[in-house]
């Protein structure tokens, strides 16, 4: 999947808005398609306006072929009018014309190479300085009596992140992950302390949010900045990218003890009647539901045979 913007993008975010759907939901299942954020809401913004939008076509390179001229045709063309040494004249000065044109464009390969070097170590920094600020308020938490547990929150199995081993479950009672519990209060601070810290941390572009991405395991953290709602998000489709994850997310997910597994089509979600499952108001395939204190979307966004994604807000 890449970042361009295909016709049937530009068609989606149309019967979305149509549909009256909230900008912010229709950014989401852009972004689920791989398309970034910032281009979801221009894109979003450009069709409000009534502007007419055009899906991205790939970038072509003509390169000038090498032809060869033909002496004898030349010399048709121009008649007996030109002499024998007029003629080998011309050959000699075409020979260095041809050489430029199939000289090798070193200072554009330099160049581009600079700067590709220059955004790598921008990228490269970035995320290192992230990564050291989450690492001081991680140990921060970890210095807070009241964070601070017996010894009961573990990594899954015991010493490093397995993948498989990661649970999530949800019921009136709330949230656990791996079987600790997580609440809107200690949100970061519970999740750090089970899971460790993220693998990569990147600001979201069309919310006030911070995404802590466990990108091998298929999981991602949203954190408001200043005020607004914790998220957890399973990816059962990976699809990397500021809103993917490198791998797919292989642990278990439960709610009210009944697990809800990738092949868990649609209809079978809707069987379950503790949920309240809400259809869709349009083709986007994002169902919403509540269970206790936290909001669950679950996204079915290429076939209602197969669930692409769950979401956990605490609101």
């Amino acid at each position: 999947m890449t970042n361009d913007i295909l016709q049937t993008d530009i068609d989606l975010a149309r019967k979305l808005l149509d549909a009256r759907q909230p900008s912010d939901e229709i950014v989401a299942a852009l972004s689920y398609r791989g398309i970034d954020g910032g281009r979801a809401a221009q894109l979003i913004a450009d069709l409000q306006g009534g502007k007419k939008v055009e899906p991205d076509r790939p970038i072509s390179i003509n390169l000038a072929s090498r032809t060869t001229e033909n002496p004898a045709s030349a010399q048709e063309r121009q008649g007996a009018r030109r002499t024998q040494p007029e003629l080998a004249g011309e050959r000699r000065e075409s020979r260095p014309t041809r050489r430029k044109a199939n000289a090798f464009p070193w200072f554009t390969t330099i160049g581009l190479t600079s700067a590709a070097v220059c955004v790598a170590m921008f990228v490269l920094l970035s995320r290192k300085s992230h990564l050291h600020d989450l690492v001081n308020q991680n140990a921060a938490d970890a210095s807070d009596p009241s964070i601070a547990d017996s010894g009961t929150s573990k990594r899954p199995n015991g010493s490093g992140l397995n993948p498989k081993a990661i649970s999530v479950e949800v019921d009136p009672e709330g949230l656990r992950l791996c079987g600790n519990s997580v609440g809107r209060e200690d949100f970061l601070a519970s999740i750090f302390k089970t899971l460790g810290a993220p693998t990569r941390t990147n600001q979201a572009h069309t919310a006030d949010h911070i995404i802590y991405g466990y990108v091998s395991c298929g999981l991602l953290v949203y954190a408001p900045k200043n005020a607004g709602h914790y998220s957890i998000v399973l990816h059962f489709d990976a699809s990397d990218g500021d809103a993917g994850t490198k791998n797919p997310y292989v642990g278990t997910f439960k709610v009210n003890n009944e697990a809800v597994r990738p092949n868990t089509d649609a209809a079978s979600l809707g069987s379950m009647k503790e949920l309240g499952l809400q259809q869709p108001k349009s083709a986007s395939g994002i169902f919403q539901a509540q269970c206790g204190a936290v909001d669950l979307v679950f996204g079915y966004l290429k076939t209602p045979e197969r669930l692409s994604l769950i979401e956990i807000d605490f609101k």
